[in-house]
């Protein structure tokens, strides 16, 4: 299998356990939708439709803070188990997000999810799942080592960071953009619909 393929299948199965949160998250929304969890913040990763007025920062930070947690789980053979539980709870945010959307709003709400949740919603997840292949490859090599197995085309801690910073600038961009679309934009759209 050439490392293409490879790493084409590992975003393959990263992104499919998002998708298994977001069946997860609607489901358990639909049937438990007075529970605490979905009232947190931190929990929704910054997807809400709520315009921010001086919590942007922490509407930006808030999907820091997950890719903290995988850029951290990397850092040990723990990674390997923790990697696919970050992205499940991702999709089970997004999942209740979606079906609080439809719930309340109908296909207003569906509209409304593809214009102002998803764009954020399926970058931030393609960024968080481009940390999780990160990760659970750092893991694999630390794995390896603890093992004593024999590896080749071993990444260097200092690599490893890189790539997390490069994807943390991703995400504050795409975080910048989310913010000003749901301070301007969304207001202007439920002025016209």
């Amino acid at each position: 299998m050439t490392i293409l393929k490879q790493r084409t299948s590992q975003m393959l199965v990263l992104l499919l356990a998002v998708f298994a949160g977001v069946i997860l998250g609607s489901v358990l929304h639909a049937f438990y939708p007075t529970w605490a969890i979905w009232e947190n913040a931190t929990f929704l990763q910054g997807m809400g439709l709520t315009v921010i007025h001086g919590k942007i920062f922490y509407y930006i930070l808030t999907p820091f803070f997950w890719l903290a947690i995988l850029g951290m789980l990397g850092l040990s053979a723990v990674g390997l188990v923790g990697t696919p539980i970050v992205l499940i709870l991702r999709g089970t945010a997004l999942g209740a997000i979606l079906e609080i959307l439809y719930a309340s709003n109908g296909f207003k709400g569906i509209l409304t999810a593809l214009l102002f949740i998803m764009p954020y919603a399926f970058g931030a997840t393609i960024i968080m799942s481009l940390g999780a292949r990160e990760t659970f490859r750092f893991s694999m090599q630390i794995a390896g080592l603890v093992c004593e197995k024999t590896q080749d085309n071993l990444i260097s801690v200092q690599l490893y960071i890189i790539r997390f910073l490069v994807l943390f600038a991703l995400l504050a961009v795409s975080g910048i953009l989310q913010c000003l679309l749901m301070q301007y934009g969304y207001p202007l759209f439920m002025k016209f619909y």
